[in-house]
C-alpha cells in the first residue's frame, strides 16, 4: 500500500539502465495508485514496446484511456492491431528467416533435381520474403523518427506558435498521446490523433 515508496524505488531501478518491461509496468502501477496518470501512461506506452502483446499491460492502458478527461478517436480496428503487434526486431527475424530458407533452398537445388515440391516451397518462401519485407517497409515508414509523447500535467494550452502569447487552439489533458512533430527552445509541435496540431511547453509532455 505505499504506493509513492514504491514509485520511489522503481525509479530509482530505471536510473541504473534496467530496461524491463515488468520493471516499467510496475512503475505505471505505482504512479497511478500514486494520482500520476500520465506518468502511468508514459511506464506503459514504454512497457508495450518492450513485450507488445503483454494483456495486462494493454488492459491497464485500455482502463486509462477510458478514465482520462480527454476522449481518444473510436478505436482502431483489429486488423490495425495486428498489424501494430509485432516489434520491428520480430518483423526484421522474420524476413531474414525466410532469406535463409530461400538460400539453402537454392543451394540444395545445386545437389538435387528440381520437384515439384521445391518449386511449392520456393514460391510460397519468395511470397513469405516479400510480405515480411513490406509489412517491415510499412512499420519501419510509420515508426522510425517518430517520437510519441504523453500529457504528464492536469492540463496545457496548445498554442498557434512556439510563444505563450500566440493565440490558443486547443486544451489537452493529462494522459493524453501525442505525437511530436518539431522542437523550438522550451516549446514541442505536437499533433493529436485527430489530425489538430498546436505548440506545447516541453514541460507539458515526457517522451515515452
Amino acid at each position: 500500500g505505499q504506493f509513492e515508496a514504491a514509485r520511489e524505488r522503481y525509479a530509482e531501478a530505471v536510473a541504473t539502465g534496467v530496461e524491463d518491461a515488468r520493471l516499467f509496468y510496475n512503475l505505471g502501477n505505482a504512479s497511478y495508485k500514486s494520482g500520476r496518470l500520465g506518468e502511468a501512461v508514459v511506464w506503459y506506452e514504454r512497457a508495450l514496446r518492450l513485450a507488445p502483446r503483454d494483456e495486462d499491460v494493454r488492459a491497464n492502458l485500455r482502463f486509462l484511456r477510458r478514465i482520462k478527461q480527454d476522449r481518444d478517436p473510436e478505436s482502431t480496428s483489429t486488423l490495425y492491431e495486428i498489424y501494430l503487434s509485432p516489434t520491428l526486431n520480430e518483423l526484421f527475424a522474420a524476413t531474414s528467416a525466410g532469406l535463409l530458407a530461400l538460400f539453402l533452398l537454392a543451394c540444395a537445388r545445386l545437389w538435387w533435381p528440381a520437384g515439384l515440391g521445391q518449386r511449392v516451397a520456393a514460391v510460397l518462401l519468395i511470397l513469405w520474403v516479400a510480405g515480411a519485407g513490406l509489412f517491415t517497409g510499412l512499420r519501419l515508414q510509420r515508426d522510425v523518427g517518430r517520437v510519441e509523447a504523453v500529457v504528464v500535467q492536469g492540463q496545457g494550452t496548445a498554442r498557434s506558435g512556439p510563444d505563450a502569447h500566440q493565440t490558443s487552439v486547443f486544451v489537452i489533458h493529462e494522459g493524453t498521446k501525442v505525437v511530436v512533430e518539431r522542437r523550438e527552445g522550451d516549446w514541442l509541435l505536437v499533433r493529436l490523433a485527430n489530425g489538430l496540431g498546436g505548440w506545447l511547453p516541453a514541460e507539458v509532455v515526457t517522451v515515452i
